[in-house]
């Protein structure tokens, strides 16, 4: 007789999901107990999705993160190298990866998909020794995160708010990277690594990323003028930012070190989730580290 899967739901309890009580029915719902066991936990802080997903991934055949990019970046960072499958049920404003991976947004579709467990493998990233499975970033784009974490709103319109208030005042910030024989020395409004397509919300960083093809790339954006910058936000959310001559992009396999010109930490972001560090930040990637339903 064929042996039930097991799966861990994780639910960050400030997500729709969370806050509705509503996931244990619709776990009865789409996993039959023949087929599957199954249990759920609730995130009490951060970072307590990785904790839990530490502890748990030799234990399960997969952990699905129920909430934003934060929570996926928690539980998916934890699994990277192990036989434990990622799963995702998008419940964040972003939903930057489920979006790349086309996993649905509707939360019942979602777990349907989880039910016919197709694994896929996807490559990961570090910086320093921080994993992101997406996006990482070291300007513009981690100040907004910074101050949006900061921020007493949510929602996309506040974020939209802030990057329009920041960006006036905003200082590109001077870079050095180095890969291979090759080095590229600017001021970038925005230097950032890709290994998916977008942030979230339909805001495209990078066209041409793939998850699961050994590659990831260099992003780097010059600060356009203020008359320029309707036209830059209408190309990511349309995925011609590459079409801009101000933008520019490299793909990689091997390390990449960036150094920011900065006497002080500097914001930078994985997924989405701010932290500050710096000046120098090494980037690595690990093809086929992590099993993604």
């Amino acid at each position: 007789m064929k042996s039930r899967k097991k799966i861990l739901f994780i639910v960050n309890p400030v997500s729709g999901l969370g806050k509705k009580n509503v996931f244990p029915a619709l776990i009865n719902k789409h996993f039959d107990t023949a087929q599957f066991e199954t249990e759920l936990a609730f995130t009490q802080y951060r970072n307590h999705g990785a904790e839990i997903s530490k502890n748990a991934a030799n234990q399960f055949d997969a952990i699905v993160a129920v909430g934003g990019d934060g929570s996926v970046n928690e539980i998916g960072g934890a699994l990277v190298g192990t036989n434990t499958s990622l799963g995702i049920v998008p419940a964040g404003s972003g939903n930057g990866l489920a979006r790349h991976l086309r996993i649905p947004l509707r939360h019942e579709t979602a777990l349907k998909r989880i039910a016919h467990f197709d694994i896929k493998k996807m490559d990961t990233g570090k910086v320093n020794d921080s994993t992101f499975l997406g996006t990482c970033g070291f300007g513009f784009d981690a100040h907004i995160a910074k101050k949006f974490d900061e921020f007493h709103h949510r929602g996309f319109s506040a974020y939209g708010k802030l990057v329009l208030k920041e960006f006036r005042t905003y200082l590109p910030l001077h870079f050095k990277i180095h890969f291979s024989a090759l080095e590229i020395s600017g001021y970038f409004l925005m230097c950032g690594v890709a290994n998916s397509r977008q942030f979230g919300n339909g805001f495209v960083i990078s066209p041409k990323s793939a998850t699961d093809d050994g590659t990831m790339e260099l992003v780097m954006l010059e600060k356009p003028g203020i008359a320029q910058f309707p036209v830059i936000l209408a190309r990511f959310f349309n995925g011609t930012i590459d079409r801009s001559k101000k933008f520019s992009f490299r793909p990689f396999r091997e390390q990449l070190t960036i150094t920011v010109d900065s006497p002080v930490p500097i914001p930078f972001h994985l997924d989405g989730e701010p932290s500050l560090g710096g000046p120098i930040f090494v980037v690595t990637l690990s093809p086929d580290s992590l099993n993604v339903l």
